[in-house]
């Protein structure tokens, strides 16, 4: 009876952990994000590394090696304007997607 007891309430503090995990994601995405990674990190603004989670396929144009002229003008221009959402937290979610941290 004690092991479920233990095993119910680490349970419900997964949950709620996961309830409170803002995840770094498109914000106009409507559906359930296909890639979901979870990493222990420290983003800007964080006062200690923690749990972070980042759906990983709304970054996947940025971490591509850009063929034409074409694909690295619109590759720069998705950049920018994650950087207007994302702020200073981009270069370490990409960091993190690249396996740099």
């Amino acid at each position: 009876m004690y092991k479920l007891s233990a095993l119910f309430l680490l349970f419900v503090v997964a949950s709620a952990a996961a309830d409170n995990l803002n995840c770094i994601q498109n914000p106009k995405r409507t559906k359930a994000c296909p890639n979901m990674l979870y990493r222990t990190a420290q983003l800007p603004g964080m006062t200690a590394p923690g749990l972070v989670c980042i759906c990983a396929s709304d970054f996947a144009a940025l971490l591509l090696q850009p063929q034409t002229e074409g694909d690295k003008v619109s590759q720069n221009m998705t950049r920018r304007q994650m950087e207007v959402i994302y702020g200073n937290k981009l270069q370490p979610v990409l960091n993190i997607l690249q396996r740099q941290n």
